[in-house]
């Protein structure tokens, strides 16, 4: 198998398991596909929720495009790989943003 072509198949599969994460937290609202978090202490779930899902579906299309670039061989795989690790660990730094930024104040 090419490696090209094994590339692409990770990116793909990931980034679209991005995708549907994000589409069921932005569209659908689903707030208990993340798990960990104590919902009670979130003030706004429909911001939360809009936040972290806009963090997975921008994090799903570029890691399906950064597959089709490494397969096309516009990117070597350094910068393939720089690119991805920051793009898949995106949504976890950002779940922890939107925690602390919709977090119910304590008064």
């Amino acid at each position: 198998m090419d490696t090209g072509f094994l590339i692409l198949l990770i990116s793909c599969l990931s980034g679209f398991i991005y995708l549907i994460i994000g589409y069921l937290l932005t569209f659908k609202q689903k707030a208990d596909v993340l798990n960990g978090i104590d919902f009670s202490k979130i003030a706004d779930l429909h911001a939360f929720c809009n936040y972290v899902g806009n963090s997975f579906l921008l994090s799903g299309v570029v890691q399906i495009l950064i597959g089709l670039l490494a397969y096309l061989a516009y990117l070597n795989l350094l910068l393939f790989a720089a690119i991805y690790v920051v793009f898949a660990t995106l949504p976890i730094v950002n779940v922890v943003r939107a925690m602390r930024k919709f977090q119910k104040s304590a008064s």
